[in-house]
């Protein structure tokens, strides 16, 4: 048996939908397991004072 055109179109569509609604679980896991991680590791930030200006004379 073959699909109708129509049955065609809709199983591409189906497809196409699926995998992007796995892009986009897989994206949002992500995102939350490193935003978890992140909150676990809360480690301080050192600023580093470093004074990175150069002074040019003119002689």
């Amino acid at each position: 048996m073959s699909m109708k055109v129509y049955d065609k179109e809709m199983y591409n569509k189906q497809e196409s939908l699926k995998t992007a609604v796995v892009f986009i679980v897989v994206f949002l896991l992500g995102f939350f397991a490193g935003y978890i991680t992140k909150s676990f590791t809360n480690e301080p930030v050192k600023e580093n004072n470093t004074n990175n200006t150069y002074v040019v004379e003119n002689r």
